[in-house]
This record gives structure tokens, C-alpha cells and sequence, in this order.
């Protein structure tokens, strides 16, 4: 057997096993996605109170003094300030893999409902970004586990945090700060003061 006959066969080999581990984490990848859904899935259902149990909770539940400052940045996030063009703190803006965080600060009360909240924001950048996500979908060039996808935790309309999953691209997580800036500078002109 000639050297490059060997050679030819050891790259064959290797190849095999390369795409044989590959397959292997893909599969475990797409295990890990699937988990992941299941656990947002119960999340969400748990965290969810009928309005008659929450007004109940409400009125048995000692008044708590709102915390001054903002939730820390959970591990391997990082953490960025959002301020207005005047340099007013807005909140804060965290980057995870693949995950953006929204905190608004406490004492501004920005409300679900307040303009341009739903028509711009969640609307408009984020519901492009996921019609794009599904264009890609249907192309075949994107994983349909990795959607765009948000959830807003909030204490009756008023929001307490946004987050944002799935969020692959530099180019979204840096459109996605400047909208939200923007649009909590729009909501805070709409509010009484």
C-alpha cells in the first residue's frame, strides 16, 4: 500500500468520525433547545395568576418598599447602561448568549400600554426580526428552534423586565438598544410627570 493510498485512507476515517460527532452534537443540541422550550413552557404557565388570585395576593401581602436599585446582571451577562440623549438613566441593557435582558428603571413605571411600546418595539423591531427569522425557516438556512422570540415580566402594566431570546447577531443586539432606548424616551414624553 503506497503512502498516499494510507494518507487517503486515514483522512477518510477521520472525515467519518468528524461528521459522526457532529451529528452527535447536533442532536444534543437540538435536545438541549427542545428542553430548554419545555422549561419556558412551565415557566410561563406557572407564573401565570388569574387577576382574581393576584388581587387577592395583593391585598394579604405586606407592602414591600420598591429596591432602590436595579437586578444585577445574572452570570455571563454583561451589562450596559440605557440613558437618554441627555444622559437620564433609563435602565439597564444585559447581553447573554444569545439572550438580551431589559431592566427600566423601577421608579420611571413605564407602562405596557403607553405608546410606542407595542407599535414600535415589539411590533415593529422585534416582529420584523422574527418574520425574517421564519422567512429563514422556511428557506432551510435557519433552525426553527431559533426564533426570535420575548417575554415581558411586569407588575399589572407596568414593566419590570423584557427579555429577549434567540438574539444570534451583533447587528440585532445593537439595533435592539437603540430602539428600546429611543422608545423609552418616547414612552417617558407621553407620561405625566
Amino acid at each position: 500500500m503506497s503512502t498516499s493510498d494510507q494518507e487517503t485512507r486515514t483522512l477518510a476515517e477521520l472525515k467519518k468520525d468528524l461528521e459522526e460527532k457532529i451529528a452527535k452534537a447536533e442532536k444534543e443540541l437540538a435536545f438541549l433547545k427542545a428542553s430548554l422550550k419545555l422549561v419556558d413552557e412551565a415557566l410561563t404557565r406557572i407564573s401565570f395568576r388569574p387577576a382574581s388570585r393576584l388581587v387577592e395576593e395583593t391585598q394579604k401581602a405586606p407592602v414591600e418598599m420598591p429596591k432602590p436599585s436595579i437586578e444585577p446582571p445574572a452570570p455571563q451577562e454583561q451589562p450596559f447602561p440605557i440613558k437618554s440623549k441627555t444622559g437620564e438613566d433609563l435602565g439597564m441593557f444585559y447581553i447573554g448568549k444569545n439572550t438580551i435582558r431589559i431592566v427600566p428603571r423601577p421608579d420611571l413605571g413605564l407602562n405596557l400600554k403607553t405608546p410606542p411600546f407595542q407599535s414600535f418595539f415589539l411590533e415593529r423591531v422585534i416582529g420584523e426580526m422574527r418574520k425574517k427569522d421564519e422567512m429563514a425557516v422556511d428557506a432551510g438556512t435557519k433552525d426553527p428552534d431559533s426564533i426570535i422570540e420575548y417575554s415581558i415580566k411586569s407588575d399589572g402594566d407596568i414593566i419590570k423586565e423584557i427579555t429577549i431570546l434567540n438574539v444570534d447577531e451583533d447587528s440585532r443586539v445593537r439595533e435592539l438598544r437603540s430602539s428600546i432606548r429611543w422608545t423609552f424616551e418616547r414612552m417617558l414624553e407621553k407620561m405625566p410627570r
